[in-house]
């Protein structure tokens, strides 16, 4: 008889998973994270973290100074000397 292979993968809350992604062996996938599309997930990916490629490659960390969600805030981010009105 065969010996069964478990295998765990961890999925945080807010993430974003393109399409067709494979997800190689016990990895865990942080709260916020993004995997573009086609990517292949051989390693963990942390909190807030952007990979993609095969195999997937860290490109970006978001630091996060507030939920926007939480304060309602949604235009912290928005630096208006460049709107005119």
């Amino acid at each position: 008889m065969a010996a069964c292979v478990c295998v765990v993968l961890q999925i945080g809350n807010g993430v974003l998973i393109g399409a067709g992604v494979s997800v190689l062996g016990n990895i865990k996938v942080g709260d916020g994270a993004k995997i573009g599309a086609g990517s292949v997930v051989l390693q963990d990916i942390g909190e807030h973290e952007t990979a993609v490629g095969v195999p997937a490659k860290i490109l970006k960390t978001r630091k996060l100074v507030g939920e926007a969600s939480m304060t309602m805030d949604q235009t912290s981010f928005i630096d208006f000397v460049d709107y005119a009105i």
